[in-house]
């Protein structure tokens, strides 16, 4: 818990550039971070964030930095890692907390359909993978037949320009 109020005082002290808003299998912490918030900062290459989300009985909290390989008007492909903190809340009485640390890798493309004023609605598409070294396990929900260590990212973005 300590860990989380630190995060979020250091946050008022970096100098933000947007605040965003997600939903959908996040490209920053999958389904950890299903409804989520992003406090970004962009830079030379594309931009470092906090990121804190979740759904109530899982959550997580991390840092992570978006590489753009080109930045366009519409469509802007990235790469990006993500380290972040992580909880699954029991689903009965007898369950046990689970919570760890792990790292996030995406390569997805954001695509830009409205800009207004400093407002801008994004949708992003991609393919996220994701690791906890801890407990020494995939953090993906693996598909039916499907790659067990990769599976696709989607969600829609709402971003506020400062």
């Amino acid at each position: 818990m300590k860990i989380i109020i630190f995060l979020f005082c250091v946050s008022f002290l970096v100098p933000l550039n947007s605040i965003e808003y997600s939903m959908g299998l996040n490209d920053k912490t999958g389904f950890y971070g299903y409804f989520s918030k992003s406090w970004i900062k962009e830079t030379d290459y594309g931009e470092s964030y906090i990121t804190a989300g979740g759904l109530g009985i899982i959550g997580s909290l991390g840092y992570g930095e978006k590489n753009y390989i080109s930045k366009g008007r519409f469509f802007s492909p990235y790469v990006s890692l993500t380290g972040f903190g992580y909880y699954v809340l029991p689903m009965s009485e007898n369950g046990d907390v689970k919570g760890s640390l792990g790292f996030s890798a995406s390569l997805g493309v954001d695509v830009s359909t409205i800009k207004w004023k400093k407002n801008e609605l994004k949708f992003q598409f991609g393919l996220f993978a994701s690791y906890d070294p801890i407990r020494n396990e995939s953090l993906i929900l693996p598909g039916d037949g499907g790659p067990s260590f990769i599976m696709p990212s989607l969600n829609i973005k709402f971003n506020y320009r400062k």
